[in-house]
């Protein structure tokens, strides 16, 4: 099987002859509560619409992202998910020599490598949390030159978030030496306020690349978006095919962004289960668990345990839990594991699962 990403349980299933249905998917860092209550009956009632193009310039969707991040339209770019706009960003922007600091999501190297841009390497450790320093990202830049850097904030599959002295360097070389900076905030909905969201104002080059299907439960319908000067959006919305977005996506886009109820408690019930969680793992031996501020948290297994593949493939056989081997970021090895946070029950089922392979594999 091909493990590359996350949430592949369509492979996995019919690997096992079951039903993906029967997968419980701790590999995807989805909501665990499902896309927001009424969704389904909102996108019955527009079923009709299926029948017209979707609207060309995603008008009612864009004008819901201005009045939720109080940004101008003119500022939002959206797409057929994160990942078309990771594409279309190193064309748009004339991108030829670029920093990307690992790990994270193995499709910003593949859509930099398409576009031939010479791509340097970042690699951080986990003893800053797997985020970079400023004396790192100081020496990198004067060495390579780049015309972007790209950084994740909460890092994937880490879950940490910068540090506010790396912000303010990378928002100041963004502004002041016209350097793309390019930050990955597709799991920033979980720390809004940690968001650069507030400082695109400051600098013409920063990019801030987002997700609705992970918060909002609905990765099937395929939403991503940009929030960045006006200029850049331009640019880059000019790249992009018509129609990218479908009407489904668009009609369901603006109707999460309404739902604050489901907002407020989904931030309440992920605070509670993720430190719930950190506190049960950080209890194991054999293991090491990260802090996280996202919907996920990455462990290191001990020397002493078999590696992730091996845990990965034991979890389906026994319980059909498909968790995250992370031995296919750049920058991890083959002891480091994902865990997407679920519903309480699931979390407990997959803590003692995980707590017994421990107890066998480990010394």
């Amino acid at each position: 099987m091909s493990m590359v990403h996350g949430g592949n349980v369509y492979e996995v299933a019919e690997h096992m002859g079951v039903s993906p249905d029967a997968i419980l998917d701790f590999s995807a860092s989805i909501n665990p509560q499902g896309p927001p209550s009424g969704l389904l009956k909102t996108l019955t009632g527009h079923y009709h619409r299926l029948q017209h193009y979707p609207d060309i310039h995603n008008r009612s969707l864009v004008d819901a992202l201005a009045r939720f991040h109080a940004v101008p339209a003119s500022r939002i770019v959206v797409g057929n998910g994160s990942t078309e706009l990771i594409y279309v960003l190193p064309r748009a922007l004339g991108i030829q020599r670029a920093l990307i600091v690992l790990p994270t999501f193995s499709e910003y190297a593949r859509a930099f490598a398409f576009q031939q841009v010479d791509l340097t390497r970042l690699i951080t450790t986990g003893e800053t949390l797997f985020q970079p320093t400023v004396e790192q990202l100081e020496a990198a830049f004067e060495q390579v030159r780049p015309q972007a850097i790209l950084v994740t904030h909460p890092g994937s599959p880490a879950g940490s978030v910068l540090p506010p002295e790396v912000r303010e360097w990378l928002v100041d070389k963004s502004a002041q030496r016209e350097i793309y900076c390019l930050v990955d905030e597709v799991f920033v909905d979980y720390c809004e306020a940690r968001s650069f969201k507030t400082l695109i104002n400051d600098s013409n080059n920063l990019v801030l690349i987002r997700s609705m299907t992970k918060f909002y439960g609905i990765p099937g319908l395929r939403l991503g978006y940009l929030l960045t000067s006006e200029n850049l959006a331009g640019r880059i919305g000019a790249h992009l095919p018509p129609w990218s977005v479908n009407t489904f996506a668009q009609i369901a886009g603006a109707y999460c962004l309404e739902q604050e109820q489901y907002r407020t408690a989904s931030l309440a019930f992920m605070a509670q289960e993720r430190s719930r969680m950190l506190a049960r793992f950080n209890e194991l031996k054999g293991c090491r668990a990260f802090p996280s501020e996202a919907n996920y948290i990455l462990v290191q297994l001990d020397a002493s345990a078999a590696d992730a593949a091996r845990l990965q493939q034991d979890l389906l056989a026994s319980e059909r839990i498909l968790v995250r081997d992370c031995s296919s970021f750049e920058g991890l090895d083959n002891r480091h594991v994902r865990f997407a946070i679920r519903l309480p029950e699931q979390n407990d089922r997959l803590l003692d699962a995980f707590s017994h392979w421990l107890a066998r594999h480990a010394d």
